[in-house]
């Protein structure tokens, strides 16, 4: 890996303060650290996923009704984990001039 001249970096500093002038929001987002909770929490749902769904297939071969029901539990639990989102979604209302009201975007 090479190292950064004093230019480039100098240049990349410039840009991080223009971007957190422009867009403080998104500049936040981007100074997070790597493996966020919720990337782990995907990643371990994944992991439940798949050991679940092995159970499930013991379960199966062995002719185990109770074995594969514990592994049908595990494989849901694991997708569900891995396909959660956490945190509530921002909505925000717009106004509207027909009767109907709805989410005007999700975010």
């Amino acid at each position: 890996m090479m190292a950064l001249s004093e230019h480039e970096k100098k240049t990349l500093e410039q840009i991080a303060q223009e971007l957190e002038r422009d867009d403080p929001k998104f500049a936040a987002k981007m100074r997070s650290t790597p493996g966020h909770p919720k990337s782990r929490h995907t990643a371990f749902g994944i992991f439940a996923a798949v050991v679940g769904c092995l159970v499930l297939l013991t379960g199966v071969a062995a002719r185990t009704p109770a074995l594969g029901i514990i592994g049908f539990t595990i494989m849901g639990a694991g997708a569900y984990l891995a396909t959660r989102r956490f945190g509530s979604p921002q909505i925000r209302w717009r106004p509207s001039s027909s009767q109907s009201m709805g989410p005007a975007e999700l975010g």
